[in-house]
């Protein structure tokens, strides 16, 4: 988690684009992590973009968009269903630059989410971020109930995506690398 970042680390919080009234400071339930992989950037958004496609890393995507290249794949503008904690979500990706950045805003009943996914490159290596903040009466149950569960999930999102990038070949390289 990157509550306090060292002096070589970036701040995750500041790095993240977190829109008007969902920054952590301003979120009901938030939660920040990262981790590094020995990979390039765009090659791990190719695992990243494959994982939520696939509905492995938000349970479970559903009417998940075809990218223009025909295959499937997550853009700007892309919108999908999937449940989060057992709410039904509607979300539409709000960026997509491949190889740098993904985020979408989610709504549900009682619930408005945002979440970030920002890789960097480090010679050779990634590293990415990944930011959730949430908002509303569902939000402030949840965090009441158990404080920690947004830091548990983002470091769940960051585990499965690390074993899709350490399967390696398991996602197909849409950029042709």
């Amino acid at each position: 988690m990157l509550d306090a970042p060292g002096p070589d680390q970036p701040d995750g919080r500041r790095l993240l684009h977190w829109p008007i009234g969902y920054s952590p400071d301003f979120s009901d339930l938030w939660a920040v992590g990262e981790t590094d992989f020995a990979a390039r950037p765009e090659a791990v958004f190719v695992h990243l973009t494959d994982l939520c496609r696939r509905a492995q890393d938000v349970p479970p995507l559903k009417g998940g968009p075809v990218a223009e290249s025909g295959s499937p794949g997550l853009r700007t503008d892309s919108e999908f269903t999937y449940r989060l904690a057992g709410l039904e979500m509607r979300a539409q990706v709000g960026e997509c630059s491949p190889g740098r950045r993904l985020a979408w805003f989610a709504r549900g009943i009682d619930l408005g989410l945002y979440q970030e996914w920002l890789l960097l490159a480090r010679g050779g290596r990634t590293l990415v971020l990944v930011g959730i903040a949430a908002r509303g009466p569902a939000a402030i149950a949840r965090r009441e109930a158990d404080a920690a569960c947004a830091r548990r999930l983002v470091a769940e999102w960051l585990r499965r995506l690390k074993a899709q990038v350490s399967r390696g070949g398991q996602a197909s390289n849409r950029s042709g690398r």
